[in-house]
């Protein structure tokens, strides 16, 4: 009988050396088919659940359209929003700052310049000053994937620091309305009044500017075809004019940081210290408890105690009770929308109010349970997260602050004209110029339409120029036989009066047959005018895009 050696733990001593040599030979095999992701890093993206962005969510009555998106990109960079014409949406969301100003507060209606170096002013009407923006501008980049109560990813998700309205089309209309955003002091009467003045004057003077009626028409062919039958009084309204903004705002999303290239399976996208980072911030710095999901936000209200500077928003003057604002809740005092750090590299100061300028200051915040505090602030306020130190070292907060810059994308994905200047906007005023996101010039671009669009318009232009002609006629040949009834009713009076009496009447005729002629001729002339003014626009259209 063979004499057979055995372990300890009577495993034959021959079979482990076999063992052995099939682990060594697997493993070698393994290497020669280059596997994407060691089984450490594949740890982290499952243990963790990383998340990149998912499909944009459209909502029914805004898909993705090319010409609607346009649109929307010359309204966000038109001043003609403003009240007094010297404001843009791009004045305090610019490209060059990765759609926020880079201020502590933005400058709006009446200020000089742009971005961090923008001074205040006073008003071109009233000459009286107008005050901050009382708090920081939020990015425009990713606003597509804001979330509801639910916490996902939705069309209808919470806007603005308080939460106050949900969906890019109702956050469109809001800004245009504040006096020290974009309204100005161009209305009159009380600031109610004011308020309610500003969006409708907007909108007529866009109806009031041909060539961004025939971009209506083409960004909206069902509204402007409902327009055409009476069914609406334009295509130019309120629901529109938002729509086209947020169609525009919505295809603003980063999908190429180097956060999602590591989790799509690049383990060399990460830095060693920004991998240190990432574990970090799901676990002890407890960041993860409310930045968590593809935005890194859970888009709740939380009260942090952050310390309030600038003019604020409450009935007390300096002080800002956040969401309460809008709920009037006491439970809700203080407490403020969780933002996305997507490109929060990009985007300081930080907070509600701008206090902290750098993320090392954000995070050492965290660090000390949330101090400085606001003084207002009490400890049973603050979320139960938040209320104890961290106990980080100086090494783990650069490491965490080294994570969060692998989460910077200035749009490196998306096409080129979404991140340029138009080269003009149909109101005539200057565009907002400046650079483009990641500080690079920004070239100013033509907007890229269809072909075939172009066709619907120049089409469209054609009928409804007709149509005006046509419509002319059709009045001139009704007054025309009103006019006939007219003189053969004073003919039949006077068949049997007095030579003098039909001679008078005879005048009256005349006089009639002359207004009836020059009716006519005002009618068409009218007419035609108004049919070339939709041919020219038409031609506009075509050159400019």
């Amino acid at each position: 009988m063979r004499d057979h050696r055995y372990s300890g733990n009577g495993v034959p001593v021959f079979s482990l050396g076999i063992l052995v040599l099939l682990i060594l030979f697997f493993t070698g095999c393994n290497k020669d088919k280059n596997a994407t992701s060691s089984p450490v890093e594949e740890d982290l993206r499952v243990r963790f659940n990383l998340q990149t962005l998912p499909p944009i969510p459209y909502p029914p009555d805004n898909p993705p359209r090319q010409e609607r998106i346009a649109l929307g990109k010359l309204l966000f960079f038109d001043p003609i929003l403003s009240g007094e014409k010297d404001v843009a949406c791009a004045t305090c969301h610019h490209p060059a700052f990765a759609f926020t100003d880079r201020r502590q507060f933005p400058v709006g209606v009446s200020g000089v310049g742009l971005g961090p170096e923008r001074l205040i002013g006073v008003s071109a009407v009233s000459g009286q000053p107008i005050e901050l923006t009382p708090r920081n501008a939020p990015t425009v980049f990713n606003t597509a994937y804001n979330a509801d109560e639910t916490g996902q990813p939705t069309h209808q998700g919470f806007q603005f620091w308080d939460g106050r309205v949900k969906s890019l089309e109702v956050q469109a209309t809001k800004p245009i309305a504040s006096r020290v955003e974009m309204r100005g002091d161009a209305y009159p009467g009380t600031d109610e009044e004011a308020t309610a003045a500003a969006l409708d004057s907007v909108l007529n003077r866009l109806r009031a500017i041909p060539e961004y009626v025939m971009y209506f028409r083409m960004a909206f062919p069902e509204e402007a075809a409902q327009a055409d039958s009476g069914l609406r009084p334009s295509v130019i309204d309120s629901s529109t004019y938002a729509r086209a903004i947020a169609a525009y705002e919505r295809e603003l999303v980063t999908v190429n940081s180097p956060y999602d290239r590591y989790v799509k399976g690049d383990d060399n996208a990460l830095t060693d210290v920004q991998k240190k980072g990432l574990e970090l911030f799901f676990t002890k710095a407890k960041c993860a408890e409310c930045h968590n999901g593809p935005m890194f936000s859970d888009f709740r209200f939380v009260v942090q105690g952050v310390p309030q500077e600038g003019p604020g928003k409450a009935v007390i003057p300096g002080d800002d009770t956040g969401r309460e604002e809008h709920t009037h809740d006491p439970a809700d005092r203080y407490a403020f929308r969780t933002p996305t750090l997507r490109n929060v590299e990009l985007t300081p100061p930080y907070m509600h109010d701008g206090v902290f300028e750098t993320l090392e200051e954000v995070v050492r915040f965290y660090n000390q349970g949330c101090r400085p505090r606001h003084p207002a602030v009490t400890d049973d306020m603050i979320d139960p997260v938040l209320r104890e130190p961290l106990g980080l070292t100086e090494e783990e907060i650069n490491a965490i602050v080294e994570f969060m810059k692998a989460l910077t994308d200035p749009g490196t994905a998306l096409p080129e004209y979404l991140l340029t200047v138009p080269e003009r906007v149909p109101s005539g005023l200057p565009p907002v110029f400046g650079v483009k996101a990641g500080g690079a010039a920004a070239p100013v671009s033509p907007i890229p339409v269809s072909e075939a669009s172009l066709s619907r318009v120049s089409r469209a232009s054609s009928q409804k120029a007709e149509q005006i002609l046509r419509r002319a006629e059709q009045r001139i040949q009704a007054l025309t036989e009103q006019n006939r009834r007219k003189i053969a009713a004073i003919r039949e009076r006077v068949r049997r009066s007095s030579l003098a009496a039909q001679q008078r009447a005879q005048q009256t005729i005349r006089r009639l047959q002359e207004q009836a002629r020059r009716a006519a001729e005002r009618i068409r002339q009218n007419a035609r005018r108004a049919a070339e003014q939709v041919q020219a626009s038409s031609s506009c259209t075509s050159n400019s895009w």
